[in-house]
């Protein structure tokens, strides 16, 4: 079984989170930042090509981020293996950072790989998808 996630940064949490990036061991360049975001958005959906998956999948969804919501949501709407799909309120590039409940939410996974019942809703559903996208700007 596969497990897709969409997380992105909570700005919120920024200063509780303990630093991993030092000057040691991160740069940054803007200029290669942009040239990853000019891939992304000129690369064509891989959504499509999932459509022929039969490998069981969950999709896990950040709180954060309309546009990543929205390619999210694409993938669910075309890939018949995705099984369950984990809205994680809440949640950004840490997903078990010890804040919080944050630790709780590896339930979902473990879950899902031993197929068994969500702690979680299933949510969005593929019938969800237009209202999820509307309630979640």
């Amino acid at each position: 079984m596969t497990v897709a996630s969409f997380v992105l940064g909570r700005a919120r949490d920024a200063h509780r989170i303990p630093t991993e990036d030092t000057a040691q061991n991160f740069s940054f360049s803007p200029a290669a930042s942009l040239r990853v975001q000019l891939t992304i958005k000129d690369s064509p959906s891989i959504a499509p090509r999932l459509r022929r998956s039969q490998t069981p999948a969950m999709l896990m969804i950040a709180e954060c981020s309309s546009q990543v919501r929205q390619w999210a949501t694409a993938v669910l709407a075309d890939d018949p293996a995705i099984q369950r799909t984990q809205y994680m309120a809440g949640v950004g590039h840490h997903m078990w950072n010890g804040l919080d409940d944050n630790n709780d939410r590896a339930a979902a996974i473990t879950t899902f790989l031993q197929d068994k019942p969500a702690p979680l809703p299933n949510y969005p559903t593929r019938d969800e998808i237009p209202a999820f996208l509307r309630d979640h700007k």
